[in-house]
């Protein structure tokens, strides 16, 4: 069957949506099954406390609980979503969902790519504390609840246009070629758009 050019985006659009379904399941299932994050969290709770140091904040953890200040201490935990786990398994969904891209490519992506997401997440749990230090704690869970939540999604697929625009991946070639040639007799393809004086 002989689609279209629109029609043939639309089918590939689908098919990558559905990878991106089908690769998504581990989230799901670590949703499900309650599995326990608590290595990640503390990790990044031990972070983040180091950063408060040195900035000159007094800090005390307890494992994955943190509590900034002294006068008017700043006590909050970092559950499983205060991890950057969701942002690491959407990457990795977008892109093994791109079709027709060698696994090195792909990997070098993650390589690259699930740094700067916990870097984003780091940034997202600073940003909170400074924000309560500076403001409320009302004004900063609102920033939590909205503003780096939306932060993380938008750096997510930041990340992921990056790595699309890497010029050796050549992913969107195909509809190039289709657009902009044209067969001629004798199996040759030519350039659709031709000058006038060639025309005449």
């Amino acid at each position: 069957m002989n689609l279209t050019l629109r029609q043939q985006k639309l089918w590939d659009t689908l098919l990558f949506l559905l990878k991106v379904l089908v690769l998504s399941i581990p989230l799901y299932l670590i949703i499900m099954l309650g599995m326990s994050l608590a290595l990640l969290q503390n990790l990044d709770a031990s972070v983040s406390s180091g950063i408060l140091r040195a900035f000159g904040y007094p800090v005390q953890q307890d494992g994955a609980y943190i509590t900034v200040g002294s006068a008017k201490p700043f006590s909050f935990y970092l559950t499983e979503d205060c991890t950057p786990w969701k942002s690491f398994l959407l990457l990795f969904a977008l892109v093994f969902a791109v079709p027709a891209v060698a696994l090195a490519s792909r990997l070098k992506g993650l390589a690259v790519g699930l740094p700067l997401l916990w870097l984003g997440n780091q940034a997202r749990i600073l940003g909170v504390v400074f924000t309560e230090q500076a403001t409320s704690v009302q004004f900063a869970m609102l920033t939590h609840d909205y503003f780096w939540r939306a932060f993380l999604i938008l750096l997510v697929l930041g990340v992921w246009y990056l790595w699309l625009k890497n010029p050796s991946l050549g992913f969107e070639m195909p509809y190039k070629q289709r657009f902009w040639t044209r067969k001629i007799p004798g199996g040759r393809a030519s350039p659709r758009l031709i000058s006038r004086k060639a025309k005449r």
